[in-house]
């Protein structure tokens, strides 16, 4: 044990940090789990969430989608509870990753579908993006194609300065979604 692990739940959560930042997320992910503990017994709830949020994505990056839902399961509820919409919609994406890591793909779209409307109420074009291109890629491979290119150009659409290649593909997509619409 070091004796940074001995500190307050707050230098637990810098250091679990750092080590994520240095791609040591099982460890990460168990410097977290600490600091959780520490804020939930200080009644501090809303930071024991989002250090149980934390948790879930180090496992997630270290390839434990099962223990990941677990940790995650459950956030989304306490943000919203305290009002915190944008930590709500990411542990609600956060919560879809695992499980579409884990193969359940239908849940994982409605709690994918979630958060993307949370992060367009709130003007979150980079979270929605990138939640909208995962809900397209499990339309996508579920075999729900016209429901893929909507998401996937819903998303473009929301770019406030799409790239080139946004542009290009955003024109692209509207070329079956006009097909579908004969």
């Amino acid at each position: 044990m070091t004796d940074k692990s001995k500190n307050s739940p707050a230098d637990l959560d810098q250091e679990a940090k750092d080590l994520y930042q240095a791609g040591k997320y099982q460890k990460a992910a168990e410097v977290f789990l600490k600091a959780a503990d520490l804020y939930e017994k200080g009644g501090e709830i809303c930071l024991a969430a989002e250090m149980r949020n934390n948790q879930g994505v180090s496992l997630l990056k270290a390839k434990q989608p099962g223990p990941a839902l677990e940790a995650i399961r459950g956030t989304g509820e306490i943000f919203k509870e305290a009002g915190d919409r944008l930590k709500m919609g990411m542990a609600l994406a956060n919560e879809a990753t695992a499980l579409k890591d884990l193969g359940q793909t239908d849940p994982a779209v409605d709690k994918f579908a979630q958060a993307a409307v949370i992060f367009r109420e709130l003007g979150e074009h980079e979270l929605l993006l990138q939640t909208s291109q995962s809900l397209s890629s499990l339309k996508l491979k579920s075999r729900n194609i016209p429901g893929a290119l909507f998401s996937m150009q819903e998303a473009l659409e929301s770019v406030q300065k799409p790239t080139l290649r946004q542009k290009l593909l955003l024109n692209l997509l509207k070329v079956p979604l006009k097909l579908l619409d004969r």
